[in-house]
């Protein structure tokens, strides 16, 4: 009777500890699923600044370019 106690104990105890396990591993995919989500924003927003400083740059280069040939300082 005394080993049929424990060995239940044991089996209940092992099940709980596997539930236990699935559940973190549940919260760390969840918690990577969201790290991940976020460097891709990060991404996608360090692309489209990349972009538009990129745009400026061509913009004060044709803004100069126009002054410098006004002032016929550009052949």
């Amino acid at each position: 009777m005394k080993h049929d106690v424990l060995t239940a104990a044991m089996i209940e105890r092992a099940k709980q500890k596997a539930k236990q396990k699935a559940f973190f591993e549940r919260q760390k995919q969840e918690y990577e699923k969201n790290e991940q989500q976020e460097r891709q924003r990060c991404i996608k927003r360090l692309q489209m600044e990349r972009e538009f400083i990129h745009d400026a740059q061509q913009t004060i280069k044709g803004i100069n370019d126009a002054i410098m040939a006004h002032f016929g300082m550009k052949e």
